[in-house]
């Protein structure tokens, strides 16, 4: 398994790199034709996806998921090392793993793939939001009981839903003057930060006093306007991140917001992007039977979290498709120091075979 990394972590899939990531699926594809699956090539606008089948059909029992595009990073990264106990490199905790565990799966259960009906689906576009790759291939009408996507969570800690996302970009109109006579104009600065001073109070600050951190949360990850020194600036715009709980309405959050809002004549809000949140129902047969796994394999307990991120598991939460998201010890995603545990790897892909061995007919 860890050859197939050192390969998988070789190609530069950095997602606005369309021409290696459809690289890196060609050779995918070729792997996979040695086991005689049903191969189907996708492109949503420009990002090339793949679902490979046990059974010609798009009705599956199950999905393993994961994305091959990775962040950027040097050029160091893009070539597997080992230190001691660790494996490093660009995306071997995001997600590359998986796809080298998919592939071993293959070929430890060649002889009796046709035994199943399950598919994997690979993409290029997570990074961005996945809108052109699992939520493409989704309404492209592909169905399964539950998907495995090993994209959050850690070692013996499952993903029990994850927070929604929305990206809001806020516009601030004023009226230009001289730096020296401020009282001529509106300044469109100011104006924003008193917009954005009035909405964090509709969050709670930091530090809290819920250690899971399990309530809706505002950052400010953008903020520009003006020109020169001594100008009142015309315009400034924000970029903000709201990450909001499960349960959360977005109708009564986007009230809260518009109510602020409607104090500022001169501010306008567009959205940029959305994303739901979701629970899993933990009593669900597939999350019982993987949970059973871990249990008797481990003699341990697994534990379970709301994720603060986001991943693909959305989209196929808003099908109704139950989604198990977990994936080994590791860290460093997105930095410079991204690595995995190469015993807690092995210990991942053990529970896996077990878990897909289950559903053989």
């Amino acid at each position: 398994m860890e050859q197939i990394l050192k390969k998988l972590v070789s190609f530069r899939t950095v997602t606005s790199d369309l021409k290696e990531n459809k690289k890196a699926i060609l050779w995918l594809k070729n792997e996979f034709k040695k086991f005689h699956l049903y191969l189907n090539e996708y492109n949503f606008n420009g990002y090339t996806s793949l679902v490979a089948t046990t059974q010609k059909t798009k009705n599956l029992d199950f999905f393993l998921a994961a994305h091959i595009d990775v962040v950027p990073g040097p050029d160091n990264l893009f070539s597997l090392r080992k230190e001691k106990s660790k494996l490093i490199g660009r995306g071997v905790f995001d997600m590359k793993f998986a796809i080298a565990c998919y592939l071993k799966l293959l070929e430890d259960l060649k002889e009796e793939l046709k035994k199943y009906n399950f598919g994997i689906m690979i993409t290029s576009d997570e990074e961005i939001g996945g809108y052109n790759g699992v939520k493409a291939l989704l309404e492209e009408g592909y169905k399964a009981k539950f998907c495995f996507l090993p994209d959050g969570g850690n070692e013996f800690l499952i993903e029990k839903g994850a927070k929604g996302v929305w990206h809001l970009i806020i516009e601030s109109y004023g009226k230009s003057t001289h730096g020296s006579r401020p009282w001529e104009g509106i300044n469109a600065i100011d104006q924003l930060i008193n917009f954005l001073n009035i909405l964090k109070k509709e969050f709670v600050s930091e530090p809290c006093k819920d250690k899971f951190h399990y309530h809706n949360t505002l950052n400010i990850g953008k903020i520009e306007g003006g020109e020169v020194a001594n100008k009142v600036p015309d315009f400034a715009t924000a970029l903000i991140d709201i990450r909001f709980m499960p349960k959360e309405s977005k109708t009564k959050l986007k009230n809260k917001i518009y109510k602020i809002k409607n104090k500022f004549k001169n501010i306008k809000i567009k959205e940029k992007v959305f994303g739901n949140g979701y629970e899993v129902d933990l009593k669900n047969p597939y999350m019982k039977a993987f949970i059973d796994i871990i249990e008797r394999r481990f003699k341990t307990k697994p534990s379970f979290i709301i994720s603060h991120g986001t991943s693909d598991a959305r989209f196929f939460a808003l099908k109704n498709i139950p989604v198990i998201v977990t994936r080994p010890k590791g860290g460093g995603h997105h930095s410079d120091k991204e690595w995995i545990d190469i015993k807690s790897l092995n210990n991942f892909y053990l529970v896996l075979k077990d878990f897909v061995r289950s559903f053989k007919k």
